[in-house]
């Protein structure tokens, strides 16, 4: 993407909505509101077959009458519907935990509970260090890879422009959803920023500085000393994108002193829901030292672009510290019920909707368009 592109994009104010820029690479269109779809339903009256052979002796009209007047009126009873029938198929009477959740659970309920701690999980692409290619396991699904060191492979946060659109458009899809008139659920909230992230190295080590692109003023808790306590790597075979999670530690320092190592400039969209924020990232880096260490993606169908611009993917705790909340109830040893496996299990999901997310090139959808249609 040219630097003309990403200057056509204009930044939105917190809390307004999203407009169309179709020569952004981060589309602000909020889709057009759809008809609800209405299920009919029809009820069906069921009668009782008719007994054969004669009919019973009837009681006497003023036994009618007397019985009448002695019982009150019964009450108009409407037929209830039938419960659902039970599914409960499980031997054990138990629902066995998923497996890669169990993993990641127990990763961040090892690492979780620092102060300042920051827990994200990023889309990306396990990269081959002597191929530069997508890693290659003799496994059919999703699976936790063992941390190594040193490790045969690197994580590579980054996609296409193409598909990074892709993610655009389903998100921006959704929060038109979550902003229908008759949705009921929890709406999503949006935020568009542009801000420029300064790193600075000194005796109390790398320093970012975050500020407005617009004003040029820090932003609030923007100077923070950001280290790295662990990562745990999952690879997706039947899907797009691996991820990765991460747990890391931000502490605010004060201001450093200098000039900037290099410079990140960072056009985000963030959509929030509950506890969890998607941030969808153009990023351009400026002096980078990581620049001619770049692999090759040739495995990724990736268009030619400038060797500075990458798109990111991520997903992270809005309010990490619910999770520690919980990991110390767990602790405790009470017996008190916790959430804390469910809001791992809220997190995994998360990230799969999106990695999972059916995703079709320029050169795919060409050709599911010149198919005949079946009559």
């Amino acid at each position: 993407m040219s630097d003309a592109d990403s200057s056509r994009k204009r930044p939105l104010e917190e809390g307004s909505e999203p407009k169309a820029d179709h020569n952004s690479t981060l589309n602000d269109e909020e889709p057009s509101a759809k008809k609800a779809r209405t299920d009919e339903m029809s009820a069906t009256s069921h009668t009782d077959a008719q007994q054969g052979g004669a009919n019973p002796p009837q009681p006497s009209s003023s036994f009618q009458a007397a019985s009448q007047s002695q019982q009150p009126p019964r009450p108009q009873t409407q037929q209830q519907p039938a419960p659902p029938p039970r599914r409960d198929h499980a031997f054990f009477g138990t629902d066995v935990l998923d497996d890669v959740v169990r993993a990641v659970g127990e990763f961040l309920f090892q690492h979780c509970h620092h102060p300042n701690v920051e827990i994200e999980a990023k889309l990306g692409i396990l990269t081959d260090n002597n191929t530069g290619r997508r890693i290659e396991l003799p496994v059919m699904s999703e699976t936790v890879i063992m941390p190594q060191r040193p490790a045969w492979y690197r994580f590579v946060s980054d996609m296409t422009i193409d598909q990074h659109a892709h993610f655009n458009t389903l998100l921006n899809n959704r929060l038109g959803e979550t902003r229908q008139k008759d949705f009921k659920g929890y709406q999503i909230q949006y935020k568009h920023t542009k801000e420029i992230d300064q790193f600075y190295t000194g005796p109390q080590g790398k320093t970012r500085v975050t500020k407005d692109q617009a004003t040029n003023a820090v932003i609030p808790g923007g100077i923070v000393k950001k280290d790295r306590i662990a990562d745990l790597d999952v690879f997706s075979p039947r899907s797009p994108f691996d991820f990765r999670v991460s747990v890391n530690v931000e502490v605010p320092v004060p201001s450093p002193t200098g000039n900037p190592q290099f410079e990140r400039h960072k056009d985000r969209i963030s959509y929030r829901h509950h506890n969890f924020k998607i941030d969808l990232t153009q990023v351009k880096t400026a002096n980078s030292p990581n620049n001619s260490q770049r692999p090759n993606y040739s495995q990724m169908a990736r268009p030619a672009q400038q060797p500075d611009v990458t798109h990111e993917l991520e997903i992270e705790f809005v309010h990490p510290e619910e999770l520690v909340r919980e990991r110390t109830i767990r602790l405790s040893g009470q017996g008190r019920p916790d959430r804390f496996w469910e809001i791992v299990g809220y997190f995994i999901n998360n990230v799969r909707g999106l990695a999972t997310t059916k995703y079709l090139s320029p050169a795919q959808r060409q050709q599911q368009q010149q198919q005949p249609q079946r009559k």
